[in-house]
């Protein structure tokens, strides 16, 4: 049970002291009122260190994201979000389920992937473009100004006002990407909470907290 615990424990370095010290608390504490001594049968019960590290450290991502007050600024925000997403993956793909539930995790999590990328991608080849044509008009109007003094101030006021609408577009971009976010976050949760399911040490700890 203890080189279960001390695997267990190393996997646990992104919660504070007090966190990590009360998980393993927990299940150690489950252990040993179960009577579970080896680590093949810690296994058995709970699944490998890993696992159950991945299990736990998504719970308390969850938990710490639901728990955003109005104060926490959009980029923590974001943070967390991006966090969460990437620890219920690792928890998805690490939970053993049926071949059928892999299959559907696996899809929804490339469909969401492909939608992600898609319009990150696009949002930046749109950026790209608007500054190199703004450049380009910008060096035009440079270039003609000795010939047209008007078709150059067409041509810099064309350059200046796209590199202005990038600037006036980027509070809805960072936006758009910040609801993108949290849109995966929520379909990521809800898949976690779908086919990752409480373990017996869990299960009897609420129990016994009711109880109590």
């Amino acid at each position: 049970m203890d080189n279960y615990l001390d695997k267990f424990t190393a996997l646990l370095a992104q919660l504070t002291d007090d966190e990590r010290d009360e998980v393993v608390g927990f299940y150690r504490e489950y252990l040993l009122d179960a009577g579970i001594a080896s680590y093949d049968d810690c296994v058995a019960e709970l699944g490998t260190p890993r696992q159950l590290a991945r299990k736990v450290l998504a719970d308390y991502s969850i938990r710490l994201n639901e728990n955003l007050t109005a104060e926490t600024s959009k980029k923590q925000r974001s943070q967390t979000s991006v966090r969460t997403i990437w620890l219920i993956v690792l928890a998805l793909l690490s939970t053993p389920i049926t071949i059928p539930a892999l299959l559907v995790v696996l899809a929804t999590l490339f469909a969401i992937a492909v939608v992600v990328i898609s319009i990150f991608f696009t949002v930046i080849a749109l950026i790209i473009g608007c500054t190199l044509l703004a450049l380009a008009l910008i060096t035009a109007s440079i270039g003609v100004f000795s010939q047209s003094i008007w078709v150059a101030c067409f041509y810099l006021g064309c350059g200046l006002i796209l590199l202005g609408g990038e600037f006036l577009i980027a509070p809805l971009i960072i936006w758009l990407l910040n609801l993108i976010i949290q849109g995966t976050t929520v379909l990521t949760q809800r898949l976690y909470h779908r086919f990752v399911k409480q373990n017996r040490a869990e299960r009897g700890g609420r129990h016994n907290a009711q109880k109590h």
